[in-house]
């Protein structure tokens, strides 16, 4: 499945349903003789139009250098954080200008561990959301190990898909992958453009959706009914962010083919999924290890546990990136992630380790009070944060979009404290009209967290009560 090989095979096949798909394969051939030089280069895609993407993207990786994935829509102090890690000989897209220097002096080159000779290096971004952005190093070998995984664990021989997730976004670039090496069609349109527009293709053709929590509720929410046509798909993979209990039930009474996913842009995609028949049997997890990929469970000491009991979610897989940057990573990849695996080999998140709540002694999981606070009907939004707190540590503060204008924190606390052992309930509630996300969907939490606290400053000294 070399790149040098499924082109040729696939060349001049209408595989690409869309805006401007009949160009792909004349600029891909305009590509590739752009980047057929002797001597290796670094290659920076910051390419917004999709077809476009796509045909640099895959020229790019015959060439034995580096392609570089780039967010077009970032602004200038992420372009700044890709600047110290990025010297590139060739800009595809458009960037802010200064950025690099006209000289031709490019510098390091980082990630040069990891090449293996005549193949191209794929550099996926990750860590925007965070502030801290980062590429994973991954090679044409670890992206096609993903999508066998992908096939043996749906068990298909062909995928056809439609994407409306951006290329430079992991898991729009593994559909297009999936579709061009087993054979399928790719059809490409840009989220904002289904919900204005509808659908541009017949989905029984399609058969498998990637979302975001957030893209899937305002499908649900539309004026447009969705639902016939997300019913059509054989899975919705839905990953990126966790989906609230009350979206999944919702969709789970609606019998959509959901398929919750768990991976990330360091095992290139997911490595675990639960079956859509197993999603509306009841099950509320994010499935087992699909065939490429290992998962245990293991504790501050990087010790195994047995079933049911929660620690850091550990990977082997190869799919796996080879680093970040000139840091290799080791096998078992040790994520940031807390969950558990049931005694059937389910894998259950339950949050992030970085976002644990030590208050008073006691942990707190953000993921487990946002669902409860969810359950009470009473709020469309929620984050819960850890805040700094001189007695207890820290303090655990929800930040709500409530459903109705004069809600009441009294009344959010009675509803909750059937549920949730008093340590864990927050100490403080703020609200706003809505919370900040990205294009994947993801809490910026960095954002929020650094909101409250200023928000909580300028009320004030607050005297919370105790967590126990």
């Amino acid at each position: 499945m070399k790149a040098a090989t499924v082109l040729p095979q696939r060349w001049g096949e209408s595989w690409l349903v869309g805006a401007g798909a009949e160009t792909f394969w004349p600029q891909l051939e305009q590509f590739q003789v752009q980047f057929q030089q002797a001597k290796p280069q670094d290659i920076l895609l910051a390419e917004a139009e999709p077809v476009r993407f796509l045909a640099a993207f895959l020229a790019a990786c015959q060439a034995s250098g580096r392609v570089w994935l780039a967010n077009p829509h970032w602004g200038l102090g992420e372009w700044q954080q890709v600047a110290t890690q990025c010297q590139p000989d060739r800009v595809i897209g458009s960037v802010p200008e200064g950025l690099w220097d006209a000289s031709g002096d490019r510098g390091q080159r980082p990630g040069s561990d990891f090449a293996k000779n005549g193949t191209a290096q794929i550099l996926i971004p990750t860590g925007g959301s965070s502030g801290n952005i980062r590429f994973a190093v991954h090679t044409w070998e670890t992206l096609v190990a993903s999508v066998q995984g992908f096939q043996q664990h749906f068990h298909c021989d062909r995928v056809n898909a439609y994407c409306v997730l951006p290329l430079y976004h992991v898991s729009g670039l593994m559909q297009a992958m999936r579709c061009l090496l087993l054979g399928g069609k790719l059809v490409i349109q840009p989220f904002r453009a289904l919900l204005q527009d509808g659908a541009i293709a017949n989905p029984s053709n399609h058969r498998f959706l990637s979302l975001v929590p957030t893209q899937l509720q305002q499908l649900l929410d539309a004026e447009q009914d969705f639902v016939p046509w997300l019913r059509s798909f054989i899975a919705i993979l839905l990953g990126g962010a966790p989906a609230s209990t009350v979206l999944l039930q919702t969709a789970r009474e609606l019998r959509l083919p959901l398929a919750p996913t768990y991976g990330m842009t360091e095992t290139a995609a997911q490595v675990a999924t639960l079956l859509p028949q197993e999603f509306l049997s009841g099950h509320a997890n994010s499935g087992r290890a699909l065939p490429h990929a290992h998962i245990t469970i293991r504790d501050e000491g990087e010790h195994l546990l047995p079933p049911g009991q929660t620690g850091r979610i550990s990977l082997e897989a190869k799919s796996l990136a080879g680093g970040y940057g000139d840091t290799a990573f080791a096998q078992p990849f040790q994520s940031g992630d807390l969950g558990y695996l049931d005694e059937a080999g389910y894998l259950h998140v339950v949050g992030r380790a970085g976002t644990l709540i030590l208050t008073g002694g006691e942990k707190v999981l953000p993921a487990e009070v946002e669902s409860a606070i969810l359950r009470t009907g009473l709020v469309q939004d929620v984050v819960v944060l850890g805040l700094p707190d001189e007695t207890w540590g820290e303090q655990v503060v929800a930040v709500i979009v409530p459903r109705h204008e004069g809600w009441e924190r009294d009344r959010l606390i009675a509803a909750l404290k059937p549920q949730l052992s008093a340590y864990k309930l927050p100490k403080q509630w703020l609200s706003r009209p809505t919370l900040a996300y990205n294009s994947q969907g993801k809490l910026n939490r960095a954002a929020l967290h650094q909101w409250a606290i200023e928000v909580l400053q300028s009320t004030g000294p607050t005297t919370p009560s105790a967590p126990t």
